[in-house]
């Protein structure tokens, strides 16, 4: 119906671009249905350039102008009039962009200046506070504490469950995943409701029901299984009813409503276009939720997808076996994972052998029924492979996740004629290599890099980045990037700067989406001859940063809202004069207008402006340095508690005792980390740096999980196992992912740092520290002093 609607509107763009933006714009059925009905109801929708309708609407036609559509009108923000992507709305259907959306949230009704603490103006809400009331980044963290995870401690000893730190901090860390946000508002809800464990923990979110459900298995006192308020069954309350946790059968029974179709009362399942709802056996046999099966050509509900297509239930017939739990010889689902079970063992609740919930069985052994989640880390569910008797959780049909990744492989590979290119062994050994049960998700849930297998197997799509760049959908495509990185890390595809070329391939796409010529001239030039320039001299050879290229757009971005903007005030580059600039400056509008700095210098100097300047960017942001006994007792918590991860240990000891930054802690491989008879030191700049006990340690640990891991993950530059990998094939984690992972266990990276710095300046010559840490002398010295600047003292004096 969406490519329909599409191609009565611009039916010169093929329907496969047609289907792929529509890919791009939803992501589900549901959404899906939203989006038809929205362009059914409206199909002006697409030419009108109204700002209307859900947010799909906007993706859809972002999409379609990225795919060549030439008679749709991308809708720009009903506030600012820029075209951005249209994320929120202003209460009365006008959708905004986020800029404009941060000041107005339809949720809580807040609006600039509405801080319900301080009342401070212009600033976008930051979160809750204890009392549940909408606040300021100022006035949320006034009331935080910097180590939430100890005052919860602290607070559930109070409570005298019998319980202690041995049991208490995992338990913790499993509930709250170390993030501090979690465990806050954890303790603030426990603090606000002192009950609340003791049969309460209904009232509140799936984590409070998650700490009760752990509290009462590690046997503490006075702490009952949550039960659903409305049955009083101890079953797993997955459910929400008027801010009341409660199980899947009372929430079905207590929302069900009479269904279009038949006319029965039952859950609703789904809802056509005008909101009438359908229960499951009605909403099956709408046309919208049906599609081709592969096996019989008719136009089912579908019931499973395999890698040859969609089938429906009729052509999906599960093998008869004999059941593994009730052992009759019946028709059995997950036969491939060498447990098969008939449907009404399948349906069957029984409690968990491991955690005791009462679950659907997925799998018996001798000790008993296990749920899914236990089942997964069970050492029964390990078993040889019947191809390369590997012994691990199969993957299907007794084959291991390499096996059946390389029958899938080689499947897509081979072209119709038979004759599969021997060139391409390399590239299916390259991806079974580094992570098999990935390279199997990649195959089988990306459409994209199932149709670039298939092309390379055919000849029609060659092993170059030249290649992979054509193929890719937009600046950035996940599927096209994974593959780059594997062939880059196996040696197949040279080593190029990724963050570079994601630059300039994003250039490309912002310049081409200008309409005005002269304005495409400008910043084409702006972009080619001063920024990429200015990276590449600097860089010397090196890869640029993720922060370099982020900060690259940032510049460009703001040139053309700057040219955008001269344009509604009547005046262009040339004949604007520093009057205009004041304007610009002080315009309530504009977010960030100091950015536009290096495009309007270049333009003095290149003499397309004269006479005009923006000046640096006033700095309002102090990182106020950590207490040095707040800074002794993080560092001495980083190296005795162990419930941390090392990786974590590490860069956090990193900041607070050596002054380094997310940045180039992410940076650093096994290649700098030195062993010897002397000890263990860690090559941060010129001169090694030797490391005292116990961080050297940790540091060797590190190394030991580098090296060690299933899926090594190595430097493309050094031939070195990264000390701080991600699941990406070459990629170290990234600085702003780091500093994220340190907040999370209570230390603000810069405030860390320059404690740190304040302290080593002091106490170590310059030139010692140059060579150490890579900090220059003039640096150095800024830092021995102090940092005193008049406005920095002045701010403190103001607090």
């Amino acid at each position: 119906m969406i490519g329909d609607l599409v191609a009565a509107v611009d039916s010169g763009l093929p329907m496969e671009s047609v289907r792929t933006a529509i890919g791009r714009a939803v992501s589900s059925k549901p959404a899906a249905v939203r989006l038809a009905q929205a362009l059914d109801d409206d199909p002006t929708l697409l030419i009108s350039g109204r700002a209307e309708g859900p947010a799909s609407v906007e993706r859809l036609i972002r999409a379609l102008v990225e795919l060549g559509a030439a008679h749709v009108v991308r809708p720009p923000c009903s506030r600012c009039g820029k075209l951005r992507p249209l994320t929120n709305t202003d209460g009365s259907g006008q959708r905004l962009c986020s800029p404009c959306g941060r000041g107005h949230s339809k949720r809580t009704g807040w609006t600039a200046g509405a801080c319900e603490v301080c009342g401070n103006g212009g600033t976008p809400p930051y979160g809750r506070d204890r009392a549940g009331r909408e606040v300021c980044r100022l006035c949320y963290k006034a009331e935080c504490t910097e180590d939430p995870a100890t005052d919860l401690l602290s607070y559930l000893h109070r409570l005298n469950f019998g319980l202690d730190d041995a049991v208490l901090r995992p338990l913790i860390a499993n509930v709250a995943g170390h993030n501090a946000s979690i465990t806050r508002r954890l303790l603030w809800d426990l603090q606000n409701q002192p009950g609340l464990l003791a049969g309460r923990a209904h009232h509140y979110g799936p984590r409070t029901l998650l700490l009760a459900e752990r509290l009462h298995q590690a046997g503490a006192r006075d702490v009952p299984v949550p039960a659903c308020p409305h049955c009083g069954r101890a079953v797993r309350l997955s459910h929400s009813i008027k801010r009341l946790r409660v199980c899947g059968t009372c929430y079905n029974r207590s929302t069900a409503e009479p269904c279009k179709r038949c006319g029965r009362t039952r859950p609703v399942a789904g809802r056509d276009t005008d909101g009438s709802p359908f229960c499951t056996g009605c909403r099956d046999q709408e046309a919208a939720c049906q599609e081709r099966c592969v096996r019989c050509g008719r136009d089912r509900a579908v019931s499973v997808r395999t890698d040859q297509g969609p089938l429906c239930a009729t052509c999906r017939k599960p093998p008869t076996m004999q059941c593994s739990a009730c052992g009759k010889t019946r028709p059995c689902f997950h036969s491939a994972a060498g447990t098969p079970r008939c449907r009404a063992c399948l349906t069957k609740l029984e409690p968990c052998t491991d955690c005791g919930r009462p679950s659907r069985v997925v799998a018996r052994t001798e000790r008993g029924p296990f749920c899914e989640n236990c089942w997964k880390v069970a050492p029964e569910a390990r078993k040889p492979c019947q191809n390369c008797s590997t012994v691990e959780r199969l993957f299907h049909y007794g084959l291991c996740h390499r096996c059946a990744g390389e029958r899938h492989l080689r499947t897509l590979l081979t072209p119709p004629d038979g004759k599969a290119r021997p060139e391409l062994e390399k590239v299916a050994s390259a991806l079974l290599d580094f992570n098999p049960r990935r390279t199997l998700l990649y195959l089988r849930e990306s459409p994209t890099a199932n149709k670039l297998i298939t092309d390379l197997g055919a000849g029609t799509c060659e092993l170059t980045h030249e290649a992979l760049d054509a193929r890719m959908t937009g600046p950035k495509d996940l599927a096209v990037d994974y593959f780059r990185s594997v062939l880059v890390s196996a040696g197949i595809l040279p080593v190029r700067d990724e963050y570079l070329a994601r630059l300039e391939r994003w250039i490309e796409h912002k310049t081409a989406a200008l309409e005005d010529p002269d304005d495409r001239r400008l910043i084409t030039a702006f972009a080619r001859w001063d920024r990429i320039a200015r990276i590449r001299r600097r860089a010397r050879g090196k890869p640029i940063s993720a922060s370099t290229a982020d900060i690259t757009q940032v510049y460009i971005t703001k040139a053309i809202v700057f040219l955008s903007w001269l344009k509604e005030h009547n005046a262009t580059l040339a004949t604007c004069r520093q009057p205009l600039i004041d304007l610009w400056l002080t315009s309530e509008n504009n977010q960030g207008p100091y950015s536009a700095k290096p495009f309007v210098t270049w333009a003095v100097r290149s003499n397309f402006a004269s006479g005009i300047s923006i000046p640096a960017r006033p700095r309002r942001i102090f990182h106020r340095p950590l207490d040095a006994d707040e800074r002794w007792i993080i560092a001495r918590r980083l190296l005795n508690d162990d419930s941390f991860e090392t990786r974590d240990r590490v860069a956090g000891l990193m900041v607070l005792l050596y002054g380094q930054t997310p940045a180039r802690i992410c940076r650093l491989t096994t290649a700098h980390v030195h062993h010897d008879d002397h000890g263990v030191a860690l090559q941060i700049n010129k001169t090694p740096l030797r490391l005292p006990p116990p961080l050297d340690n940790l540091v060797l640990q590190l190394v030991d999980i580098a090296r060690n891991q299933e899926h090594m993950v190595m430097s493309n530059e050094l031939n070195a196992p990264w000390l701080f990998p991600t699941q990406q094939p070459g990629k170290p984690l990234s600085s702003s992912r780091l500093a994220a992972r340190l907040r999370n266990i209570g230390l603000p990276s810069e405030a860390g740092r320059c404690a740190a710095l304040l302290d080593l300046c002091v106490q170590v010559p310059p030139a010692v520290l140059q060579r150490l840490l890579g900090i220059s002398p003039f640096a150095a010295e800024r830092w021995a002093a102090g940092a005193v600047r008049t406005a920095y003292a002045a701010e403190v004096a103001r607090r």
